[in-house]
């Protein structure tokens, strides 16, 4: 994160001391059966934290390109990551292998960033009108994602900060 910071975004001086303060040499205890644990954070963000999810975009600003590699549109909130691909029905073939080239690559850097996709949380939405979507079956292709596979669903979830579903 210090390194994005200071490369990518230009922080120098007093201001990169202060987020290296914010972010390094962070403890914390468990107290189990009696016994006191000490556990040394070696990366990571304080959960909870006014500057969490500004700090994750920022850490997580790379993704957007991985995104635009593939032609693929790239909404994030956060954590949320939204993307979609808009096509027609003869298209869908060419828009599934968009979608899984572009998360397997996005997959690829999370894992060198010490990210994880949350594969429960993965949702596919095939949306058009009621015409379309009956050429699909009624939800259209499920769409593989490195070793797992994302089956399309009648709706979505959208969080937002608080938590609350829409």
């Amino acid at each position: 994160m210090l390194l994005k910071l200071e490369r990518q975004f230009g922080f120098r001086g007093i201001v990169l001391k202060w987020f290296q303060s914010y972010l390094c040499d962070k403890i914390f205890q468990v107290v189990y059966n009696g016994s006191t644990y000490t556990v040394h954070v070696t990366c990571s963000v304080p959960q909870g934290s006014v500057l969490g999810p500004r700090l994750f975009i920022m850490y997580t600003a790379d993704l957007e390109e991985k995104a635009d590699e593939h032609g693929v549109n790239y909404h994030v909130f956060a954590d949320d990551t939204q993307m979609n691909e808009r096509c027609r029905f003869d298209d869908t073939p060419t828009a599934v292998g968009k979608l899984e080239h572009c998360v397997t690559d996005i997959n690829h850097w999370m894992s060198a960033h010490r990210l994880k996709r949350n594969t429960e949380k993965t949702e596919l939405l095939w949306s058009g009108c009621k015409y379309s979507l009956s050429k699909l079956d009624g939800r259209g292709p499920a769409i593989k994602l490195d070793s797992d596979t994302s089956e399309p669903s009648g709706h979505v979830r959208v969080r937002d900060i608080d938590d609350k579903m829409y």
